[in-house]
């Protein structure tokens, strides 16, 4: 309920505010998942998932300079509302400031990621602890300037501690600490290529009374290889508490319609040191040639080493969305 609140209001002020001076753009699309999972332990279970994403975007200038508002509301399927983006944005060509609720620079883009399921958790580091969308009890701060068309920087911070509630996003506890997560990056942008490189530092108290003191870095590249367009990334990271390694590394590939990616990566935690690789794919096509009505067929296939007796060692997803567009 707090959620649904906090997204609508956050939304309606956007519009109120925006349609006072010009009338914001609007947009939505619906997206539906059927998914299939099947572990090597347990039985296989099948899910249907979806989502009617509202958006509003508004963006005023004087002469040079910007100051931009975006409200995005997701309706799940499942009966709930939550917020996706809510941001202001100011500043000129040159640089500018971004504050709420968004996604930062991706230092391991996955690509055409319509369905990836690993085979065990916590074991894949993206180099995103600070990349954003936070929870009840934080915020975000970013910073962006372009020195030049070829030379780029982004400073992203986490403020507070994210949401208690919420074990998936960073950081699981309270909100006493002000800056909770940085993360400066560059971006080189070449005519054969652009590359990507950033390190974030994360450090907050929970609500048990433990700390979680995490660094790491990730280094992506993107380019074409004739028709196709290829990413490359690998990224690690320490815990300095638990003193727990992570090192992963993707790549994957778009051409046209079609999508195919691998992440390997392996954990070093002092004790079973498990790795994994999965494989994920994914293909879509219109239906019945309507242009903002599209179905896509996605599939994941995952394995694990070295992991604890009794633990699931293999997970083969398989999944169909369907896309539309109003």
């Amino acid at each position: 309920m707090k959620k649904t609140i906090l997204a609508t209001a956050i939304v309606s002020s956007i519009l109120s505010v925006s349609a006072v001076q010009a009338a914001p753009v609007f947009d939505a699309n619906f997206e539906l998942n059927t998914d299939a999972v099947d572990k090597a332990t347990g039985d296989t279970t099948y899910d249907q998932n979806g989502r009617v994403e509202l958006n509003a975007y508004s963006k005023h200038t004087s002469g040079d300079n910007f100051f931009a508002g975006k409200g995005s509301v997701l309706l799940n399927t499942d009966g709930e509302a939550t917020v996706d983006d809510a941001f202001i944005q100011f500043g000129n060509s040159a640089w500018d400031f971004q504050l709420g609720r968004f996604e930062a620079i991706n230092l391991f883009p996955l690509a055409k990621d319509t369905l990836i399921v690993h085979a065990i958790d916590d074991s894949v580091y993206e180099a995103n602890k600070v990349r954003g969308r936070v929870g009840d009890g934080g915020g975000q701060i970013a910073f962006h300037y372009k020195a030049s068309e070829a030379l780029k920087f982004e400073v992203d911070t986490i403020y507070g501690d994210g949401d208690p509630d919420d074990s998936t996003v960073v950081g699981n506890g309270d909100d006493t600490t002000a800056i909770s997560g940085v993360r400066p990056s560059v971006t080189f942008v070449t005519d054969a290529a652009t590359i990507s490189a950033g390190f974030e530092s994360v450090k907050y108290d929970q609500v048990g009374g433990t700390t979680v003191d995490l660094s790491g870095y990730g280094v992506t590249a993107n380019f074409d290889v004739g028709a196709a367009n290829v990413n490359l990334a690998a990224a690690h990271s320490k815990d300095d508490n638990t003193d727990k390694k992570i090192s992963s590394f993707v790549a994957n590939m778009v051409y046209g319609n079609f999508g195919l990616g691998v992440i390997a990566s392996s954990v070093d935690d002092g004790a079973t040191d498990p790795s994994l690789v999965t494989t994920y794919i994914a293909y879509t096509v219109p239906v019945l040639d309507i242009e903002n009505a599209t179905v896509t067929f996605a599939g994941s296939y995952s394995t694990a080493d070295d992991v604890a007796v009794g633990t699931n060692d293999k997970t083969t997803a398989a999944r169909v969305r369907f896309n539309y567009g109003f």
